[in-house]
């Protein structure tokens, strides 16, 4: 797996990152690792950019985009078969999971912290333990946690999984009110654009490349959909996951007014 991690990370050094938790520690261990910058995030149907910059160009990070011509590293549950990129990697489709509750449990940040090996801080484990509630995981799915911590074996995955970090974490992290995500998808693009931008300049917990303003919002169409439709429309998705009891949250190429 680790490979196939490296392979995919040399993609691009141009990141386009989840604006939560997970997409901005996985931006910073890239950032320490290549010198990647983030040029523009993508919120499930929300894609900013900064001037100049071509999607095809860039790697997304947290996200799991289903088209040839978009590069990614997730950890979200896909079919087996879809028109993921060959130059994408998720950690279920890599294993060939097929049930929602053996997929893997971590935070993108980990995979990435398992295949480039850097040095990470207290401060960071405790931030990447908060991403996507790893450490309630760590609880609620116990032997599927132990499984995967058994293939991906690093320090950041020991600290989860041989402490108990639950107060350490809910402390260090009691600034974000238990959300992970940094701005509301609700509101409209000039709102939503500015503090986004906002959010990514206050990166001194973060430390991560930010070069520039992203000035470009796109809206693309979403729906819920069971499975046999995501099979059917499947060309027609840009991303996409299976969220809970065989239903897909998917979004469209087709673009919006936002």
């Amino acid at each position: 797996m680790k490979k196939q991690i490296l392979d995919t990370i040399a993609y691009s050094k141009k990141l386009i990152v989840s604006p939560d938790i997970d997409g901005l520690m996985s931006a910073m261990l890239l950032s320490k690792y290549n010198g990647s910058s983030v040029v523009g995030t993508y919120d499930k149907n929300l894609l900013v950019l900064a001037d100049g910059i071509d999607p095809k160009d860039c790697l997304f990070v947290d996200c799991d985009m289903n088209s040839p011509d978009y590069v990614s590293i997730g950890n979200h549950m896909r079919l087996m078969e879809d028109n993921i990129s060959v130059e994408s990697f998720n950690p279920n489709t890599h294993y060939k999971v097929k049930q929602y509750n053996q997929k893997f449990p971590f935070a993108t940040c980990f995979l990435l912290a398992f295949g480039i090996e850097t040095q990470t801080s207290l401060s960071d484990n405790l931030c990447m333990a908060y991403a996507d509630s790893t450490y309630k995981n760590k609880v609620n799915y116990a032997p599927n946690m132990q499984h995967w911590s058994m293939l991906m074996d690093c320090p950041e995955v020991q600290f989860v999984m041989n402490n108990d970090v639950q107060i350490s974490v809910e402390n260090h992290m009691a600034h974000m009110e238990g959300k992970q995500g940094f701005v509301s998808r609700r509101l409209g693009k000039e709102k939503y654009m500015a503090q986004m931008n906002q959010a990514l300049k206050n990166q001194s917990a973060w430390s991560f490349a930010f070069p520039n303003e992203l000035t470009r919002g796109y809206k693309y169409q979403t729906g819920l959909v069971d499975k046999t439709t995501c099979i059917r429309y499947n060309k027609d998705i840009i991303s996409y996951a299976e969220v809970y009891g065989g239903e897909y949250s998917v979004t469209y190429k087709d673009e919006v007014e936002w």
